[in-house]
């Protein structure tokens, strides 16, 4: 019968609680691995068994005793507005009631207010605690050869402290004269896509329905962060485009600039117009034969041909 019947105790096969040391042992049922793990007295415990007879009774009395003690002697020490038991019912406020769970009214009241005297009472204990202690420090109190008085953190200095000056000195601040970065002189009508870019408000608020220039290329970032970087980039872009194509400037001293009179030509040498370009261009009317852009190619040469 051994060999059918497992002995007690053990844990029934589909049990998903916890079973100390269980994975490391193996070649048995479950139900005989676990008792050999709960009868080995070389595996820790718990103090009684997870499973218990559905017949016994729960000894456990909500609340307990401690509960109801700590709550007469709060009514024994001051006006309590809570008395034991509170009843079901009650509206007004009961300290840490939020915290008990699957508790009876009573029960999880008794709780609170035992919680909230025991917090109490430890607050009383210590501020007894530092009255005692600052009263053996001013040399006004008597002091008893005993260890707790002997373990009290005394200070280098007695209480009640004598103040060495009617008037305290001033402290003054030394200024710091490291060069400060200054930053434009920007307006509050300036448009977030032509501020610096280390300026905090360079981005654009939730809400708007413009076009962000370059906000394709970011996402995975919070609103705040893709505007402040895609603005960057259309910044950084402008000048760029700005400086070297629209309007390019060639450095002529350290102090001054000016721009290149090259790059105001018309029509370039090796370089066509764009096939949309509405303006007159010399002899492109008698080209045949070949694109718009191949044919306005140094139009000026048909002017030096035909010049006579």
């Amino acid at each position: 019968m051994d060999l059918i019947i497992t002995s007690e105790p053990h844990y029934i096969p589909g049990y998903t609680g916890h079973c100390p040391q269980l994975q490391f042992r193996e070649g048995k049922t479950y139900a005989k691995l676990t008792n050999k793990i709960l009868m080995d007295p070389c595996v820790n415990h718990a103090s009684g068994l997870v499973l218990s007879k559905p017949g016994d009774p729960i000894p456990i009395q909500i609340p307990s005793e401690s509960e109801i003690k700590a709550l007469k002697n709060r009514s024994l020490l001051i006006d309590s507005t809570y008395q034991h038991p509170i009843i079901p019912g009650y509206d007004g406020f009961v300290p840490n009631l939020r915290n008990q769970v699957g508790k009876r009214y009573i029960a999880a009241a008794s709780t609170g207010l035992a919680q909230h005297e025991a917090l109490a009472e430890r607050m009383r204990c210590e501020r007894r605690f530092l009255q005692h202690r600052d009263l053996l420090e001013s040399g006004k109190g008597l002091f008893e050869a005993k260890l707790p008085e002997r373990m009290m953190p005394m200070t280098q200095y007695n209480a009640p402290l004598v103040p060495v000056s009617s008037r305290a000195q001033a402290i003054k601040m030394e200024e710091c004269h490291g060069i400060k970065k200054e930053k434009l002189p920007y307006s509050k009508f300036t448009a977030p896509h032509f501020m610096a870019n280390d300026d905090e408000e360079k981005y654009i608020t939730n809400g708007y329905g413009g076009h962000i220039p370059m906000a394709m290329t970011h996402f995975g970032k919070s609103s705040k962060q893709l505007t402040n970087s895609a603005l960057a980039d259309f910044t950084n872009n402008y000048h760029h485009r700005q400086s070297a194509e629209w309007c390019p400037m060639e450095l002529t001293g350290i102090a001054s600039s000016c721009p290149n009179l090259g790059q105001f030509v018309i029509y370039h040498r090796t370089i066509g117009m764009i096939p949309k370009y509405s303006g007159h261009v010399p002899g492109e009317a008698f080209t045949i034969g070949c694109t718009y852009g191949n044919a306005t190619v140094n139009a000026k040469r048909w002017l030096a041909l035909h010049k006579d």
